[in-house]
């Protein structure tokens, strides 16, 4: 019977969404991999080459400013690569990307210098005011950029998408996926 609150389909547009999830991605597979390089060897970060680089910290700022917005970005791990992620953004031409990130940097720390030490970064860093947050201007301005950036002006997940395509970082993924399917013949 159906539900007049939609709430049936919710749930079932819902399942589909959690049963594509657990299909093979090679784009997932990819990140999946960075993610476990960069936090569970040695070599973390440094251990990627420059293309998975690119590849890394374009995804940690989606992630980030997708999450919580410009101010999670600069005030988690993620900020210590803020230099490599505007040289990343120039890689993958994202210019209205590198627009907001830079000018979110300027509002959010005094001098535009973002510090790559996160504890120093987060004790120079504005903090929202605990009243009055909705009247602070560069609150105001930060929401806005926040916004501007989750409008997805330079389709940055697309650029992204091809751009590990054209530097064969999925490829090993894809022959992984191929391995699989093979082996259930």
């Amino acid at each position: 019977m159906p539900c007049k609150q939609g709430n049936r389909e919710n749930l079932e547009r819902a399942k589909e969404y959690y049963k594509k999830q657990k299909e093979y991605n090679p784009v997932r597979e990819l990140w999946k991999s960075l993610v476990l390089r960069v936090h569970k060897t040695e070599e973390g970060y440094k251990g990627l080459n420059p293309a998975e680089r690119t590849y890394w910290c374009i995804g940690i700022l989606e992630g980030e400013v997708y999450n919580g917005g410009f101010h999670q970005f600069f005030t988690n791990s993620s900020g210590e690569h803020y230099s490599d992620v505007i040289d990343a953004l120039l890689e993958v031409n994202a210019f209205e990307s590198l627009r907001l990130l830079r000018e979110a940097a300027e509002l959010l720390f005094e001098d535009g210098q973002v510090p790559t030490d996160r504890a120093l970064r987060n004790s120079l860093i504005k903090d929202y005011p605990k009243e009055g947050y909705k009247e602070a201007a560069w609150c105001i301005r930060l929401d806005e950029l926040d916004k501007a950036y989750w409008s997805n002006p330079d389709a940055l997940a697309e650029k992204l998408e091809r751009y590990a395509e054209e530097h064969d970082l999925v490829t090993p993924f894809k022959q992984e996926a191929n391995k699989s399917v093979d082996s259930t013949r």
